[in-house]
């Protein structure tokens, strides 16, 4: 068995030739085995193994199978596609690919069968998975049409064959020949982009899988200097607008001096470019020195431009007010009023700073790091971009942020308001308000209104019984402590229950039972129409319902719970509006909705959010290039419709991914690698998606459970009394505005609908500030503006 048997060819042939099978009944094989005898040698010589050698050979000579990893680039990591390398080894070396395919499947491929890369299963593999959410699909995720892998007559089964069949391949090439090391340098990248542990990724290094540890931070190191690259080239345009925001890391573990324990709470800065878009160009930006003479703390302005509080509010209300959202001939969705253009974004990250943005200092830090980093500070290299621009002292730059980076840059501006030179005084800072911040707060006001006040969660048609029974478990933390995907949710989910409550009645008024039989009845869309009318009228606080004169009326014959339920709808969609309108880019739309809640601010107690926003609305209409600004306040990262967001809220995204998924785990999580990394975000989040598309990986993406809501409107829950009356925030609203001249707390309570005797802190402040209250002809005047009953004012200052 063990004995190994020498046979030497002539040997073997002659006593093949002398076997007595071959003399008798057919001889005939005995004439053509002498005739090929020289074939059968030499087939006997020339070994197997050595073609399938020169096969190896042929394709490491395949420029698309060699990665060059110490000059690595982006648009490597996103051209990688293990189709074209299975098409590659099939076209070039088909004996190869059916003898490698034999082996790890034990199935025959056929050599002219075409393998099934070239044919996509994208399309079954995303049937497969769950739908991605809206909020973790937006930042540097590219098409899903860009990735291959069709289906016509094949199965998934088949494509993970093929692909371990160009695994295979790809091992064999990379192990005699290392330049072919596409597949290993591009799972190097993924692995180091998962965070895998160094010990894992040395294993498969040494099977032939990955590449080297050093390999993969050389390729580090090159994809950074690529991003730099960028960042000088996008920056230069001078057509960009900065983003940044703080985040804090919390360090597991920490280094003793002897100065003290080392802190492992370190406060750093992101940032991000992003070109503007919609036609702005350089000559747009170029009025800094005109927006320095119109600036109130200049000394020498020629022309200054006062900001008047009252004035701004009163112009809040003829902004687009030529518009008009009346009812269609169809159900369709809502008339944009100023709809900025459907465009892609694009962005460059910028290097994380070791600055801690909490402060005044920190923030001008802030800001010329960014400009340094963009060399926007250096005028020769924008010349060597525009031969045109070397002046760009008179050029202005939008700035995003929340409202406390508002409130420090502001203040920084002033401070340096006397400085000489325009770069000293910060001349060129253009500060955009932030929208998702914006929103934020208008979910944290419905709270303040309808949730903080304890009466305000005991009768059983409140805004918290619906919680209560939408999230049965977490009452005790969404009431004090909710977060704002939580609130956003929950005010979409509870508004669709109170609306759908209402149709409900409204089709037992027309003889249905429920809702299900109204639909199957097919009501007509003028039926349609003259319910939704209906409804709007007689369940939805506003325009021709006065609660005002509801309340007048006697205890038996009010339906107080009725009025609050009124007032929860107006203040719902109104928020509702606000999102939509952030998702569509409906910015006049937007610019609308600054004027209730503005109001509503004031009354909750936001004041700084309220004043903020009005000079900001201030100095876009009558300071700063409006049309530059406007339209780049909402941006489109994915290039879709109705996928459009705040600026802001890409930087919140950006410092999830640096924080959370792509700054390490365990001792590689560390500040020099969240520094040294944090410009590659987009990078690795498009690896993720590229090996996600090659590898047909599924059941990978974020998906939120949609609610049933089934028996939060089962029963119309009816009652008469209330133990919390919802304030009429608008009307308090304006009211503190028409008293102050200005939207200024007018108590030392967090917050003011909280204050049991709020009426009479207003009084008094109003008093003090007028010596005897607001006239009736103040109260005319504001309800003429506003459009609100100089009731529902007086009863807000009241």
């Amino acid at each position: 068995m063990g004995t190994g048997i020498s046979v030497v060819a002539h040997k073997l042939t002659i006593s093949v030739l002398l076997h007595q099978g071959l003399q008798h009944p057919f001889p005939f094989l005995l004439q053509d085995l002498v005739v090929r005898t020289r074939e059968l040698h030499g087939v006997l010589y020339h070994r197997p193994e050595s073609k399938y050698s020169a096969a190896i050979e042929n394709l490491s000579h395949d420029r698309n199978l060699q990665f060059n990893i110490s000059h690595a680039r982006p648009q490597q990591i996103q051209d990688f596609r293990m189709e074209d390398m299975a098409i590659g080894i099939w076209e070039q070396q088909p004996m190869l690919w059916s003898l490698i395919y034999c082996l790890v499947t034990g199935e025959i491929s056929r050599g002219n069968e075409e393998p099934l890369c070239a044919t996509d299963l994208q399309e079954e593999a995303e049937e497969n998975d769950e739908p991605e959410d809206h909020e973790q699909n937006q930042m540097g995720r590219g098409d899903d049409n860009d990735f291959p892998w069709r289906s016509r007559n094949g199965t998934r089964a088949k494509v993970f064959k093929e692909i371990k069949t160009v695994t295979v391949v790809s091992q064999l090439l990379h192990a005699c020949y290392s330049k072919c090391n596409t597949l290993q340098s591009a799972m190097g990248i993924f692995l180091h982009s998962c965070n895998a542990p160094e010990k894992v990724i040395k294993v498969l290094a040494r099977m032939g899988i990955s590449v080297s540890l050093t390999s993969i931070h050389r390729a580090i190191h090159s994809l950074n200097s690529e991003c730099f690259s960028n960042i000088r080239k996008l920056g230069c345009t001078l057509l960009v607008s900065y983003a940044y925001d703080n985040f804090d890391v919390k360090f597991s573990t920490g280094i003793p001096t002897a100065e003290g324990p080392k802190d492992t709470l370190v406060h750093l800065t992101s940032g991000t470019l992003i070109r503007l878009e919609h036609g702005v160009t350089v000559d747009d930006l170029r009025c800094s020195n005109k927006l320095w003479q119109k600036n109130p703390n200049n000394p020498h302005a020629a022309n200054p431009i006062h900001f008047s509080p009252y004035s701004t509010f009163k112009f809040l209300y003829t902004l687009h007010s030529e518009n008009d959202n009346r009812l269609r001939d169809t159900i369709d969705v809502p008339g944009a009023v100023d709809q900025i253009p459907v465009r892609k974004a694009h962005q460059v990250l910028l290097r994380a700073m070791d600055i801690n943005q909490s402060t005044v200092l920190g923030n001008i830090d802030a800001l010329l790091e960014m400009l340094a980093q963009a060399s926007v500070d250096n005028a020769d290299a924008i010349s060597k971009v525009d031969e045109d621009m070397t002046d760009i002292e008179d050029v202005v730059q939008l700035i995003h942020g929340d409202l406390g980076t508002m409130e420090r840059v502001l203040s920084a501006m002033d401070r340096r308001a006397i400085d000489l030179t325009p770069t000293a005084r910060l001349q060129f800072v253009v500060f955009v308000f932030s929208l998702f911040h914006f929103k934020m707060a208008a979910a944290d006001a419905i709270w303040r209104l309808l949730i903080s006040p304890d009466t305000a969660r005991k009768d059983p048609t409140s805004f918290m019984a619906f919680v209560g029974k939408l999230r049965p478990a977490r009452t005790g933390k969404l009431t004090n402590n909710a977060s704002f995907r939580e609130q956003h949710e929950l005010i979409n989910h509870v508004g669709e229950v109170l609306r759908l409550d209402a149709w409900r009645v409204e089709a037992q008024r027309q003889g249905y039972l429920t809702l299900e039989k109204w639909a199957e009845a097919k009501p007509s869309l003028e039926t349609i129409e003259k319910s939704a009318e209906r409804i709007v009228s007689q369940y939805i606080e506003g325009e021709g319902i006065n609660l005002y004169q509801m309340k007048n009326k006697s205890a038996a014959q009010r339906n107080k719970q009725h009025e609050n339920t009124m007032r929860t709808h107006h203040y719902l969609l109104l928020y509702e509006e606000l999102a939509y309108a952030m998702n569509k880019g409906d910015i006049g739309r937007v610019e609308t909705l600054f004027q209730p809640w503005i109001q509503i601010f004031c009354a909750v107690g936001k004041h700084n959010y309220a004043s903020r926003m009005l000079l900001f609305m201030h100095q876009l209409y009558h300071i700063y290039p409006e049309q530059a600004i406007r339209y780049n306040m909402l941006v489109n990262p994915t290039g879709r419709d109705q996928h459009f967001c705040a600026v802001d809220w890409v930087v919140e995204l950006l410092n999830l991914f640096i924080k959370e998924i792509y700054g390490g785990k365990g001792s590689n999580y560390t500040k020099k690698r969240i520094l040294d990394e944090s410009a590659l975000v987009l990078i690795y989040r498009n690896c993720h998606k590229v090996f996600k598309q090659n590898f047909l990986l599924s059941g990978l993406t974020y998906a939120h459970t949609t609610k049933n809501m089934m028996t939060t409107f089962h029963q119309h829950l009816a009652g008469r009394a209330a133990k919390y009356e919802i304030p009429n925030a608008m009307g308090r609203g304006a009211a503190i505005i028409a008293s102050k001249g200005q939207p200024e707390r007018v108590c030392d309570a967090q917050d003011i609908v909280m204050v049991d005797n709020v009426e009479e802190h207003i009084w008094d402040e109003i008093e003090k500030a007028g010596g005897g209250g607001i006239g009736d002809a103040n109260y005319s005047e504001l309800a003429d503006m506003t459009m609100i009953s100089a009731q529902d004012i007086a009863e807000g200052a009241l």
